[in-house]
């Protein structure tokens, strides 16, 4: 493998904070989270990453990677989900579209309610999409039978794990106060079939 970083980052698909932060210019990210449906082992990035510089490994597992490199956070994943929307080109590699990443954003609320994914799928929903219209698509991107809308409705009413993380450095003007307000009046006006 070349340790050229444009051949190692070829084909890979960034999401998440950073990818989002690149399209709406909102927040400051430190870390990339870079996605592939082809590859089955993430593990063989190993060898061309290490060349890059200073290298540290954070996780490894045949479907995630992350590590620092000269102290930026890396994160590779195997995608289990399909992309809804054609990806952005961006240098070597793309860019998920933003509504594929507020998707990826209302799973992570879910999972773990970070203050960064709130901000973020706040930022997506100032947009022409609504919340409700991702609770629509939810279904098309992820497997329905992992998924309870229930309960992902009731995450973003949970603020408490949220606000004891630090304020990531913001690019736009913002308040979490109406950040939460409108996650609490946007969950209330969501109908679940």
């Amino acid at each position: 493998m070349e340790s050229d970083p444009s051949s190692l980052l070829r084909g890979w698909v960034l999401a998440g904070g950073t990818g989002l932060g690149l399209q709406l210019g909102h927040r400051v990210s430190d870390d990339l989270d870079l996605f592939r449906g082809d590859v089955e082992d993430v593990r063989h990035l190993h060898e061309g990453l290490r060349r890059l510089g200073p290298y540290e490994t954070l996780q490894d597992y045949a479907h995630t990677l992350t590590v620092l490199i000269d102290g930026t956070k890396m994160s590779f994943f195997k995608l289990d989900a399909p992309w809804l929307y054609e990806t952005v080109p961006y240098r070597d590699f793309s860019i998920a579209d933003i509504r594929d990443i507020a998707l990826m954003k209302l799973m992570e609320i879910h999972n773990r309610g970070s203050r960064k994914d709130f901000i973020d799928l706040y930022t997506v929903l100032q947009g022409d999409l609504l919340l409700q219209d991702y609770f629509t698509l939810l279904p098309e991107k992820y497997d329905i039978s992992r998924i309870n809308l229930y309960q992902t409705l009731k995450s973003l009413n949970y603020f408490q794990d949220a606000e004891r993380e630090p304020m990531p450095v913001m690019l736009v003007p913002f308040r979490w106060e109406e950040c939460k307000a409108f996650f609490i009046r946007a969950a209330h006006g969501i109908v679940l079939i």
